[in-house]
């Protein structure tokens, strides 16, 4: 087995699965946004990088083909790597296309019902996330069902195969740092204790005079967008996208990676979706190795990863790496808060019932007084 390419590859899809979980953390874990169509902004992104970078190559070379086309699959093999500046132009413009168009669809298809419940959201944006794979799947222009190939690798110029994958995973990795160190401040400035402040109590927040529906499209607006450069570096990473790459199923995967590394926390975010990635590459490569067992690997992937939410659920609701609760310089100044166990809690509460018990008898002995 290939160790070298297995790990560029566990860390190039950890790199694009870690943007996807961080992106969550910010909408659920921070802002208590129930976000269930997290796919839809994922296969938006993707689709955007495919079809720019596709036109862009056509465009420059002078050709007329179809995007799906046979022609198009051949000619991109050979414009891609006869013009390395197109690529890093595309590639870049691509990311920040992805995002603003991804950032925009979330913002849109979420303000309507943004002054309701977060159950009326979550079933929204998962309906558009259907709506949109079901379009895509009969949009010829974009491949219908077989989606697009031959997207242009952004170091298609590099000969060895090696070298253009680290290439992209350090690209990736480089991503995901700048994504996580911007995340890790907007959690931790004013505007991160306002989003906390809508999770904890929105009405609360409405009488503080906060505006929380734009505080939330806001919020949308950013993990959407994240979500945008997620999909672009997979559809780079893979050359090939289809619709149903992107189902409900996606969604709920990130959805565990939050859930078991640990909620409104972008540690545990990360944590998440290390393990279940890994999971994700280990399974394909035992899939290849033994293909001969009577059951499917995948499945008892997904099986150990229901395995790791409910025992997740049951013995560590708050996830491997707890939400941390000092959030500010201004907090600290008050001194560290003191994590108290379970067993501490109790026996303060005894002795205030007990201090209170002798208080009331002492007062029922000196007759009321």
């Amino acid at each position: 087995m290939d160790i070298i390419g297995f790990l560029i590859s566990w860390i190039t899809l950890f790199s694009i699965y870690s943007i996807l979980s961080i992106s969550l953390n910010l909408e659920a874990g921070y802002t208590g946004i129930s976000n269930f169509g997290k796919a839809a902004f994922y296969g938006i992104g993707a689709f955007i990088a495919a079809v720019v970078s596709l036109l862009a190559f056509l465009t420059v070379s002078g050709l007329s083909y179809p995007l799906y086309s046979l022609e198009t699959i051949v000619a991109m093999g050979t414009l891609s790597k006869q013009n390395p500046v197109l690529n890093i132009i595309v590639f870049l413009f691509t990311l920040a296309l992805a995002f603003v168009i991804s950032g925009v669809a979330g913002y849109l298809v979420s303000y309507p019902t943004l002054r309701v419940g977060p159950a009326f959201l979550g079933i929204t944006v998962l309906s558009f996330g259907e709506l949109l794979r079901i379009f895509l799947r009969n949009f010829q222009p974009t491949g219908g069902t077989y989606g697009l190939a031959g997207i242009p690798h952004p170091f298609a110029f590099v000969q060895d195969p090696t070298a253009r994958d680290l290439a992209f995973m350090l690209i990736a990795l480089t991503l995901l740092i700048a994504i996580y160190l911007f995340s890790e401040r907007l959690v931790n400035s004013p505007y991160g204790r306002l989003m906390k402040s809508v999770r904890e109590d929105e009405v609360a927040s409405l009488c503080l005079g906060k505006d929380v529906p734009k505080i939330k499209a806001q919020v949308l607006f950013i993990g959407s967008g994240m979500a945008g450069i997620a999909g672009a570096l997979l559809a780079y990473y893979m050359g090939s996208i289809n619709p149903d790459i992107f189902v409900p199923s996606l969604t709920f995967e990130v959805w565990a990676m939050v859930i078991f590394g640990g909620s409104a926390n972008n540690k545990g975010a990360l944590l998440g979706a290390g393990v279940i990635t890994f999971l994700n590459r280990a399974s394909v490569v035992l899939n290849f190795m033994f293909q001969n067992l009577p059951v499917d690997v995948n499945y008892i992937r997904w099986m150990l990863v229901g395995l790791l939410i409910v025992a997740t659920l049951l013995f560590k609701p708050e996830g491997l790496i707890p939400e941390d609760t000092r959030s500010s310089f201004v907090w600290s100044l008050f001194g560290e808060q003191k994590t108290v166990s379970f067993k501490e809690r109790t026996e303060e509460v005894r002795k205030r019932v007990k201090l209170y018990v002798k208080k009331l008898i002492s007062w029922f002995m000196m007759g009321g007084e």
